[in-house]
């Protein structure tokens, strides 16, 4: 069971269904990830129920369209809310959804107010099938990931280079392997093969629950083998590889939002915004796809379980699109480039 620190989640520590059925997805072996967000998503709508007047158990369709208004930054009661972008608003129905779906099972009511969206041509029947929501209750966007100009990452280069070896080693490793944060915290001793340069990513802290095998740099290597030897002077044990450096938490391992933090701060620090640590899986992706690397060979190196996650990082790099361009209309392109630039030769 995850330790969730249940006082970041005011509205879901008083409500007994909300724990009870986090505790049962603790015990049933979630990722503290999804743990975390699940727990972020219904305090936000516990608290939003609450300044309705309404109890979570007993809320209507209305009720749960008023929230979307909600999270869409709509003005209620003279006042405006901050608006969620679509992944955020998707990611917090769908918590919402499950969490009745859980309520409907324990026959604690009798339906779910949150319609299941399918894309079927012939929709599946269910208890919380609305044909009026065939697609949910909002539209989902897909959007390109920001990934930082040559510029920018320049600047963050040389702003890393000037940060401790542990954080330099993290920043490395979680580009060069396009590492998730809770993939590059939890990374043990027992993860590298130091022979090879490879780190074995294991299933129990990826998203998609596949192991995987990733690499990393020469240079990088010999920065490891320095840091392993700096780390065993404060910790013996062959546990994680990153631990604090404080005096007050000496040895105990970074948590995800600590290395959130530094990244932040190193991007604020450089001038970049809109740079995290996801940013750092984007950007080598897209790199690895402008380097000629193939849909199949991006989707095993990024752990996608589905390859259409993978694509967006051909669009992202444009070399698919450009050789396509150039293979199919560069006669056509020639003779405009010719009538419009050939004085200038």
């Amino acid at each position: 069971m995850a330790n969730l620190v249940w006082e970041r989640y005011p509205f879901l520590s008083e409500n007994q269904h909300g724990r009870s059925w986090l505790v049962l997805l603790g015990n049933l072996g979630r990722a503290d990830a999804t743990l975390d967000a699940y727990a972020r998503a219904l305090s936000n709508y516990f608290g939003f129920c609450l300044g309705l007047g309404v109890k979570p158990e007993t809320a209507t369709l209305e009720h749960v369209s008023l929230y979307v208004r909600h999270l869409d930054g709509d003005t209620q009661n003279g006042e405006t809310s901050h608006r969620r972008s679509n992944a955020t608003m998707q990611q917090y129905l769908t918590a919402v959804r499950l969490w009745y779906d859980h309520l409907v099972y324990q026959d604690i009511r009798g339906s779910n107010p949150v319609p299941r969206g399918t894309y079927l041509s012939t929709p599946v029947r269910s208890s919380d099938y609305h044909p009026g929501f065939a697609r949910g209750l909002i539209r989902r966007l897909k959007l390109l990931p920001a990934i930082p100009s040559e510029e920018d990452w320049k600047k963050l280069i040389e702003t890393v280079a000037q940060e401790s070896l542990r954080n330099r080693l993290m920043f490395a490793l979680a580009y060069y392997g396009a590492l998730r944060r809770e993939e590059l915290v939890n990374l043990r001793v027992t993860d590298f093969d130091f022979a090879h340069r490879l780190i074995r990513i294991r299933p129990e802290t990826t998203k998609s629950g596949t192991a995987r095998v990733v690499c990393y740099a020469a240079i990088a290597g010999k920065a490891l083998s320095e840091y392993l030897i700096y780390r065993h002077r404060i910790d013996q044990h062959a546990g994680l590889v990153f631990i604090s450096e404080s005096h007050r938490n000496a040895g105990q391992p970074i948590s995800k939002w600590t290395w959130s933090k530094i990244v932040e701060g190193l991007a604020k620090q450089a001038g970049v915004e809109g740079f995290s640590t996801h940013s750092l899986r984007h950007l080598r992706l897209t790199h690895l796809a402008q380097a000629g690397w193939k849909l199949h060979e991006l989707s095993a190196y990024a752990g996608h379980r589905n390859p259409q996650t993978t694509l967006m990082y051909l669009h992202l790099s444009g070399t698919d699109l450009l050789s396509r361009m150039t293979e199919a209309i560069c006669y056509a392109d020639a003779k405009i480039d010719a009538a419009l630039f050939a004085k200038m030769e």
